[in-house]
């Protein structure tokens, strides 16, 4: 746990000479400005208002979003979600404390522009290192069922991932992801700190989890995860546990994968790697009831090729490398104890047919007879089940496994605190802009706090500041322009500022206008200010922006 809390104050403090992270917090119903004592009420203005290092708590209840969209769209980077309290944040359990993410069953709003995740990074902006942990993601109020519930209807439903980004080292953890009419988590994987732990991914439709998007170099970590409950859809494909995709390392490790369906042979695999991914690791997971196979793969001869039989997983383990993995073992075919909800169960079970070698019947039998449910010949029933909503309530206390694989539910789950605290007052020595020029003071400014008048001038990507770490990895580069001047001047600095702090969000809410406020004399900068050591520029200076104010 103490390597949880490490990560996330060790990128607080890396950012700490612009400011420091805050915590946030919230609680359905509450009507304060964010604090403990007083929280937001809803979750969407806390994100709203959040910058790079914050962490927002949020405890139990139900949030839909602005407007009741089911939408919360994160464009910052550095950010932390952390659900699963209790109301009055003394505990921390989010299989305990439902926090949970839907949208408003009576919505009434427009779909214009409304993303397609319920958690989502926004693609046009950065949002890496995005933490999501002790959530509940439902988008049973997003689809339409049959009168009854027992069929889902494709055409009033609506389709897209639960979790969506775009963004390097994502993380998401201890939540319940559910009923989407589409993929469960589904990321343009980048870095090598991803991770995707101790979920339940529960009634997806095509991939519970894709990795299809992967980068080249990226590594995702799939550890601990309950994936049940993945249905195929004519004309369209789908039912997968997880899709592999070309690029990116997978490892996959002590997850349980069960009741992956199928129809007329096609798809139902726990895993897919028909890519042929030979990076990805497949090492301790549980397989039960996965209608086309185990593990389904292309070789190194462009063979698509499944594995489906016990003793071929038996030899998977022994020779990953025949099997187009980097390493595996420890995997099996067992009943990993789940005892599912019995109303979802019988219309499940009575729509999958057997097929031979894949699926067992006597063991589907055994499932239903201990729920109390009549005995079921070899085939099923025609496609009238199909989709329903498995029951939210029901998760934790029907798909826990006691084989000590997928979901943990008794565990410590991590905690996370902001370096908050107050920065070191600094003396931000007032300047003129023309002080900048070289043949004045601009060599004297290096390192100093300063703070001017200047206009807003266009986006840049000059970066001459790269030995004091200012990248475009991590700041964006403006033209500060000596007020009065217009975007085509010589007569400007470069200001840096920090993608998703303070002085950013502002930048970029007064660029939307910067006509009218360069009209007005300019907005006022506070930062460090660097000689650039480069006199081919009229004003060779620098500035790491800390504030941005209009006046």
């Amino acid at each position: 746990m103490r390597k949880y809390v490490f990560a996330v104050i060790f990128v607080f403090f890396l950012f700490s000479s612009v400011g420091f992270g805050k915590d946030i917090y919230v609680r359905q119903g509450a009507s304060g400005n964010g604090t403990k004592n007083a929280p937001y009420g809803k979750l969407w203005k806390a994100i709203k208002k959040a910058v790079r290092g914050d962490v927002i708590h949020v405890a139990e209840g139900t949030y839909t979003g602005k407007g009741g969209c089911g939408n919360f769209t994160i464009g910052i980077p550095g950010l932390t979600l952390a659900g699963g309290y209790s109301k009055d944040f003394s505990e921390r359990n989010p299989f305990k404390h439902l926090t949970i993410l839907e949208r408003d069953r009576n919505y009434k709003g427009k779909f214009t522009g409304l993303g397609e995740g319920i958690i989502e990074g926004d693609y046009q902006k950065d949002h890496s290192g995005l933490i999501v942990d002790g959530f509940v993601l439902n988008s049973e109020t997003r689809n339409a069922y049959a009168p009854g519930k027992s069929k889902i209807i494709p055409k009033k439903s609506w389709k897209g991932a639960l979790f969506k980004a775009y963004s390097k080292n994502i993380k998401i953890r201890n939540c319940i992801l559910i009923n989407p009419y589409g993929n469960g988590i589904y990321v343009k994987w980048q870095g090598k700190d991803n991770e995707i732990s101790n979920n339940f991914i529960v009634n997806t439709f095509y991939a519970a989890i894709s990795t299809r998007s992967a980068q080249k170099n990226a590594v995702i970590n799939i550890k601990h995860n309950t994936v049940v409950f993945s249905w195929f859809q004519p004309g369209k494909g789908g039912g997968y546990g997880l899709f592999i995709g070309k690029n990116g390392k997978a490892i996959v490790d002590s997850n349980v994968f069960a009741f992956i369906q199928t129809e007329g042979g096609e798809a139902g695999y726990a895993v897919s790697n028909t890519f042929g991914n030979d990076l990805t690791e497949l090492k301790n997971n549980i397989f039960f009831q996965c209608q086309g196979g185990y593990y389904v793969y292309m070789d190194e001869d462009g063979k698509n090729l499944v594995v489906y039989k016990s003793d071929d997983l038996s030899d998977l383990n022994d020779d990953p490398e025949s099997y187009m993995l980097e390493d595996a073992g420890g995997n099996s075919d067992q009943n990993p104890g789940l005892k599912p909800d019995k109303w979802y169960f019988e219309k499940f079970s009575n729509l999958v047919a057997s097929e031979p070698g894949k699926l067992n019947m006597d063991t589907m039998n055994q499932l239903r007879s201990m729920l109390g449910l009549p005995l079921q010949a070899a085939k099923g029933s025609a496609r009238q089940n199909w989709g329903m909503p498995y029951p939210l309530k029901k998760v934790v206390s029907t798909l826990v496994s006691p084989t000590g694989k997928g979901v943990l539910v008794n565990k410590k789950f991590e905690e996370y605190q902001s370096s908050s605290g107050a920065k070191a007052n600094v003396n931000y020595a007032k300047v003129n802009f023309e002080d900048f020029n070289k043949s004045k003071k601009a060599k004297s400014f290096n390192g100093n706090y300063v703070q001017f008048k200047a206009g807003i001038g266009s986006k840049a990507s000059t970066f001459l500041l790269k030995s004091k770490g200012i990248t475009s990895n991590d700041y964006i580069c403006v033209k500060l322009l000596k007020p009065g001047e217009s975007d085509f001047t010589r007569k400007y600095v470069y200001g840096y500022i920090l993608k998703g702090s303070e002085a950013y969000k502002r930048f970029e809410k007064y660029y939307k206008r910067k006509k009218r406020y360069n009209s007005q004399g300019g907005i006022r900068i506070k930062g460090k200010a660097y000689y650039i050591g480069n006199d081919t520029y009229t004003y060779p200076v620098g500035i790491v922006v800390e504030e941005v104010k209009r006046k």
